[in-house]
């Protein structure tokens, strides 16, 4: 009764707005020479205003994506074309420059955080999308492109839409690098949404706040090799293995090359 009369939403905002206040206002100094974003847009990010654990987890975060892409033949040492889908304020993107010569975009549904991004990451191109697809990208524009702590929003019905669309601007044999709840948050899940998790089913909660990090989503790994991998060749499936953002799957999938 609450998440439909939207008071959930409202308590969550509250709860957001509160962890930015207490962060307090001061420029935060940063290795990169890269400005750090606001608490309130750290917070959308990772649920918390830390400004260290923002800096360290991104940077350890996308080394994780180079070496994932790295064992399946994709070096982010020489120039390639990353999109990071769900970029929010730039926790990841910030940390390519350091890693290679990649050219990157960076897209998300939160407006604000789009525009903190193009006015302080000017390395990259950044873009505004809605909470279902399409993104303003040609086909096979993208060498990879990865998505951190976004499906782990999505309700069912945007899951395959938006891994559609995802396949669509990846160049034939390119990668998509995915973080999923996974394993490691069985003990989170109330016995109903356990037996549909060890059955193979997706596990949403509160789908009416999708793309916020009120709706988690719980991706079983029966789920993720016959449905959401589909049209995909699925590379790897590391339970808690994305480092960088704690106890979350990393999944690796190839788009199919070209005939």
């Amino acid at each position: 009764m609450l998440e439909g009369a939207r008071v959930l939403d409202w308590c969550f905002s509250a709860v957001e707005a509160t962890r930015a206040l207490s962060a307090g206002r001061s420029a935060i100094p940063a290795r990169d020479g890269l400005a750090v974003p606001p608490p309130r847009l750290r917070v959308r990010v990772a649920g918390t205003a830390e400004p260290e654990w923002f800096l360290e987890s991104g940077r350890t975060t996308a080394e994780t994506i180079r070496d994932a892409a790295l064992r399946h033949g994709l070096n982010l040492a020489d120039p390639q074309r990353l999109l990071d889908f769900g970029c929010g304020s730039g926790r990841v993107t910030r940390h390519w420059p350091a890693i290679g010569p990649v050219d990157v975009d960076g897209s998300d549904i939160d407006a604000p955080a789009v525009a903190w991004c193009a006015e302080h990451l000017t390395f990259g191109r950044f873009a505004h999308h809605g909470l279902e697809p399409a993104l303003p990208y040609a086909d096979e524009t993208f060498d990879l492109a990865y998505a951190v702590s976004v499906f782990t929003h999505l309700p069912a019905e945007l899951q395959l839409p938006w891994a559609a669309e995802l396949r669509r601007v990846l160049r034939p044999g390119g990668l998509l690098v995915l973080s999923l709840h996974g394993d490691a948050y069985l003990d989170r899940l109330a016995p109903r949404e356990d037996d549909d998790y060890r059955a193979g089913r997706l596990v949403v909660r509160r789908p009416s706040s999708a793309g916020r990090n009120l709706c988690s989503t719980f991706h079983p790994r029966e789920y993720v090799g016959s449905t959401l991998a589909g049209g995909f060749e699925l590379l790897e499936h590391i339970s808690n293995g994305m480092a960088g953002t704690p106890h979350q799957d990393l999944v690796v999938l190839r788009k199919p090359p070209a005939a």
